[in-house]
């Protein structure tokens, strides 16, 4: 940009001297061949020796290029605030007022570098098809998540889109780049309304951005219950005085990515997501490195209901999974429900309460899920008619020195009729000169039975061990 404004100045200037000159020459005369020789630039063009002269005219030239360049629209960052996230480099932004056609566009998103080591403290598992899987050691690097989003609004103001592309090398350098956005109306702060694809939401830590957790990525508890991405129709807003907020809507599956197109029927999944906060913004994440004077408090629930297939595999997107036992065995695997069953369709139930609370660098947050499968259909017999699972998460936080340096402790755990498994650890938060844009942790967890699996989180079904973990984050 700054090259590019050098290079336009320049030329500017060149004809603003051309201009200055061509007002000084007196009335009537005969131009000469020094008159109409070519100048490219503004420096080609002072053949005069006269240092005040020549200072003179620099000095138009400036407020002649200045006056030019500034009816032209610059880009502008928005930066994240205590409260709220960054809008991101505003390309554009016409004023339909003066007769410009309604159109503005900003460009945002997110980066994640991270390193995983996984130490393993057993060999193998035994899942409850009696498929006996390794459990390996890991260490990798990878660009675990990015994410280039586009947003504004076009034809009128109330006419929104965020569009984004969102990828990882996580499973190969070569794995697809996934769209996802939404394009609505925003009739007022208290209801947008649009259709896209987005997160199915619900569950409280599933729906608030990897930018903002605590530690390196969500729990393993919300990583088993949670939905996934899929297209659908949402409405979004916040109501009475901005205190109470909700996202709703109708998804074509929990996992759009392939349930969502090979689902049989023509069943959807409904979802909400509702949260309150009476003191005031909660802000972003569980966090308080921003050290708020005064208390504030977030308290939710969220719900889903889905007529769902069963896949054996997740679908394209990154962030997908698929429904699990409590001990990691896929619902849909063969034999997995008893001798000769194979599970093809069932209705899922899940609904979670949570509440959070930050006050003068100390985050606490815990959510609780409650998942219901039942109305089986398939092949064979299943050796249950329902299957009940629940379990929880909890984090604590403590920014020792505000707005810098952060120490947390984490743990999540899962418990159904095929097992218990569960996590805990900690670590170490450093906002890169005192912003949340920019965020480097270490991390260190234990595992005992995993029973989630998602190759974007430090998750494998059935692993016990530690996981270390160093992460970048960095968002814009």
């Amino acid at each position: 940009m700054r090259a590019s404004r050098s290079f336009a100045r320049r030329l500017l200037g060149a004809a603003v001297f051309a201009a200055v000159v061509a007002g000084a020459r007196a009335p009537g005369a005969e131009p000469t061949a020094d008159d109409v020789e070519p100048a490219q630039y503004l420096e080609e063009s002072l053949t005069h020796q006269d240092p005040e002269q020549e200072a003179l005219i620099r000095d138009l030239v400036d407020q002649a290029v200045e006056a030019r360049l500034a009816g032209i629209p610059r880009p502008r960052y928005i930066p994240a605030t205590d409260i709220a996230p960054p809008k991101g480099l505003l390309f554009l932004k016409t004023n339909p007022r003066q007769g410009e056609f309604p159109f503005g566009m900003a460009l945002g998103g997110y980066m994640q570098l991270r390193w995983f080591e996984f130490a393993r403290d057993a060999t193998s598992w035994t899942d409850n098809a009696s498929i006996t899987r390794p459990i390996n050691n890991i260490n990798t690097f990878n660009i675990n998540r990015f994410l280039l989003s586009f947003h504004g609004h076009v034809v009128d103001e109330r006419l929104v889109y965020n569009f984004a592309l969102f990828g990882t090398t996580n499973v190969g350098l070569r794995s697809g780049v996934v769209p996802i956005g939404l394009a609505g109306w925003k009739f007022s702060d208290a209801a947008t309304v649009g259709v896209g694809v987005t997160q199915v939401p619900g569950t409280r830590e599933w729906i608030e951005s990897t930018q903002w957790t605590v530690g390196v990525d969500r729990s393993m508890a919300n990583t088993f219950f949670r939905p996934g991405f899929s297209p659908g129709a949402a409405a979004i807003g916040s109501l009475g005085d901005g205190t109470l907020h909700y996202q709703a809507g109708v998804w074509n599956a929990i996992d759009g990515g392939t349930a969502g197109v090979l689902r049989r029927g023509t069943s959807m999944a409904w979802a909400g997501n509702t949260w309150w906060e009476p003191f005031g913004p909660f802000g972003l994440g569980v966090s308080d490195m921003e050290h708020h004077d005064s208390p504030v408090v977030r308290l939710g629930t969220s719900g889903v209901y889905a007529l769902t297939a069963a896949l054996p595999i997740a679908g394209a997107n990154p962030e997908d999974t698929i429904v699990r036992l409590s001990d990691g065995t896929p619902i849909a695997e063969p034999n997995a429900l008893g001798p000769n069953s194979l599970l093809e369709r069932y209705v899922y139930r899940l609904a979670s309460v949570d509440a959070a609370w930050k006050y003068r660098g100390v985050g606490l947050a815990v959510e609780y899920y409650f998942r219901m499968l039942d109305n089986f259909a398939g092949q064979g017999t299943f050796e249950r008619s329902s299957i009940f699972d629940h379990g929880g998460m909890a984090y604590v936080s403590w920014c020792f020195v505000p707005r810098t340096y952060e120490v947390y402790a984490r743990s999540s755990a899962v418990t159904g009729p095929y097992g218990t498994g569960q996590e805990y650890g900690g670590g170490l938060n450093w906002y890169l000169k005192e912003s949340r844009q920019a965020r480097l942790t270490l991390e260190a967890l234990t595992m005992h039975r995993n029973p989630a699996q998602n190759f974007l989180y430090p998750y494998r079904a059935g692993y016990t061990g530690t996981a270390i973990q160093t992460q970048l984050v960095v968002a814009f």
